[in-house]
């Protein structure tokens, strides 16, 4: 299906091509257009899917097609609920992606899985840039206890998921399980793509758990 898919894009292409020569157009002209075209056709719609789509299924699809990507391969491993899958799929992305940002920001989710906190505080602090720093750092003050500090760094964040996603942290940390079933489920609503999927079954999962 999927090469059937680009075989009808690039014959789509060809054909383009011809009529615009047919046409005397410029050749710069015509490569713009093929180039856009392709874009429009293949890589719009991937990008929508990872940030933008709000369908679970589709973000579903596409990450199980994709899974051999270690970036794409830990969402799948969260919908799973097993630790130590999830723990394998962030060591593969730690080693695969050395990015300086990718390592801070990865380093400091799998201190988080491995029940770490002063090493999940430690790594959050090294986060070089915002609004992630600040989400975990006050993700780290709920798990501490110091729940008006983390009530203090959740409003500085532009994101609405972020936001409900402390205040869920929060409620859970103080015992109130309905108040973070409901402010999860905010959170999850307000996400979108493979973030909004990542939430969905990482909040899932707590949830069951306590029930």
């Amino acid at each position: 299906m999927k090469i059937l898919k680009y075989a009808l894009i690039f014959l789509l292409g060809v054909i383009l091509t011809m009529v615009m020569t047919f046409f005397n157009l410029p050749f710069w002209l015509i490569y713009l257009i093929v180039v856009a075209v392709y874009l429009l056709l293949i890589v719009v719609p991937q990008m929508y899917t990872v940030y933008k789509s709000k369908n679970l299924k589709k973000i579903e699809q596409y990450l199980e097609k994709n899974k051999r990507k270690p970036i794409f391969a830990y969402p799948l491993a969260l919908k799973t609920g097993d630790r130590e899958q999830i723990i394998r799929s962030l060591e593969e992305i730690l080693k695969r992606h050395k990015q300086p940002y990718m390592q801070e920001v990865y380093k400091t989710i799998l201190a988080l899985f491995e029940n770490n906190v002063s090493k999940f505080e430690h790594l959050a602090k090294q986060i070089s840039k915002e609004p992630l720093r600040t989400y975990y750092l006050a993700y780290v003050e709920a798990l501490k206890g110091d729940f008006d500090e983390a009530h203090t760094l959740k409003v500085q964040l532009p994101k609405g998921w972020m936001q409900h996603a402390i205040e869920a942290v929060i409620a859970k940390e103080q015992g109130n399980n309905d108040l973070y079933e409901q402010e999860a489920n905010k959170s999850i609503e307000l996400a979108t793509g493979v973030q909004k999927y990542s939430l969905y079954y990482s909040f899932q999962q707590e949830i069951n758990n306590l029930k």
